[in-house]
């Protein structure tokens, strides 16, 4: 997550983030599908976006970030070995955040733990070439859904069955698992996003002929990604609701979405056939390329926009700035807002609570208040963690 900065940054980048986080608001307060006015099932606009894909731009977005995090660090001429410390810490206040705060919210699969440890992982790649880093990320896109599929289809019980915590920390075996191979977020997939993200950081952000180039290329990749699945899933339609127990009638709705009101398509885990699956949050080979070229592809747009959006532009940006705040708050307070409120009046409280915090930071210059703690627990430099990375 982000923290307190004084030096030039991302407009763009900040905004992907602020994007990220109003996709996981909506993807937790709205349902992911509904009966339209003929009564037949059908994906609702969250349910067909949002859902599978903002929380994979938030990885993407930690990638990117901690690239021009350990640059700007650099350019403070603070050796690697400080470097790697300083975001070693920072990866351990998250992680423990998440473990912390999990069980406070069990309806929302929280990701600050996996978030946390995937900036452990990544601390070697910062120091690895660009050419090397592009290619083990493709690799690893590529090879990990293959490798994951049989390992999740046979362990498929072996999860925690809530979100990590401290005392799972009694059972490593168990929460290794889970948050390798079993759970909502598994790294062994996960982990080829952040390698994408600390690639894409290592580009010319500022270069617009780059960012023309890689937003061309990431929409092309997205769509044909998305047709590729859809043309090899279809032959299929019949096996995977006999598999699964959902009724032909609800079958595109479960392939969009990864639910209906039959069940999910986690039994279809056992075919070879679930890599072309083109649904949110399934780990098929097919969706987890889609949604890594999707990510960059609204990185890309958002750099290129933001800067002509004046004002407006530059409140979203810094809403992008306190993505801890934003996101540990709406855990805490969903609970309480889903009690008494509905589905939109949840969403638009979040989203003026958003608004507030972006106009604050922004005439007061100041961090976020979950972002300065990090910062202060980290023993952060007041050097900056993005600098325009030229």
């Amino acid at each position: 997550m982000d923290v307190e900065t004084k030096a030039r940054r991302l407009p763009g980048l900040d905004a992907a983030r602020a994007l990220a986080i109003l996709g996981m608001f909506a993807a937790h307060i709205f349902d992911l599908f509904a009966r339209d006015e003929t009564g037949s099932l059908q994906p609702t606009l969250t349910g067909a976006t949002a859902n599978g894909r903002s929380s994979v731009l938030f990885m993407v977005l930690a990638g990117v970030s901690l690239t021009l995090f350990a640059r700007s660090l650099a350019r403070k001429s603070m050796d690697r070995r400080s470097s790697a410390m300083v975001l070693l810490r920072r990866a351990g206040i998250i992680a423990a955040l998440g473990m912390l705060i999990g069980p406070a919210n069990e309806s929302i699969a929280n990701i600050l733990v996996h978030y946390g440890l995937l900036f452990l992982v990544l601390i070697p790649t910062l120091y690895v070439p660009a050419k090397v880093l592009w290619a083990l990320a493709a690799i690893w896109l590529l090879a990990t859904p293959l490798i994951w599929r049989p390992l999740a289809a046979s362990d498929a019980a072996q999860s925690l069955g809530h979100n990590p915590t401290f005392t799972d920390l009694v059972h490593p075996g168990l929460l290794l698992e889970d948050l390798l191979v079993t759970g909502y977020y598994p790294l062994l997939i996960w982990i080829g996003y952040g390698l994408l993200g600390v690639a894409v950081g290592k580009l010319r952000l500022t270069n617009r002929g780059t960012v023309a180039w890689l937003a061309a290329g990431s929409v092309i990749v997205a769509a044909l990604c998305l047709l590729i699945g859809w043309l090899k899933i279809l032959p299929w339609a019949d096996g995977i609701s006999a598999v699964t127990g959902v009724p032909r009638s609800q079958l595109f709705t479960a392939l969009v979405t990864g639910r209906s009101p039959s069940g999910n398509l986690d039994p279809f885990l056992t075919q070879s056939a679930y890599i072309w699956l083109p649904t949110a949050h399934s780990g098929s080979l097919i969706f987890t390329i889609h949604a890594a070229a999707c990510a960059v592809a609204v990185l890309a747009i958002l750099l290129f926009l933001i800067p002509y959006l004046g004002y407006i532009g530059s409140l979203i940006a810094t809403a992008g700035r306190a993505p801890l705040t934003l996101y540990l708050g709406h855990l805490i307070l969903l609970p309480m807002l889903q009690l008494g409120l509905s589905q939109w009046a949840q969403w638009w409280v979040l989203c003026v609570l958003m608004l507030l915090t972006a106009l604050i930071l922004h005439h007061t210059r100041k961090a976020g208040p979950m972002e300065a703690g990090v910062r202060y627990l980290s023993e952060l430099p007041s050097a900056d963690q993005e600098e325009d990375p030229k």
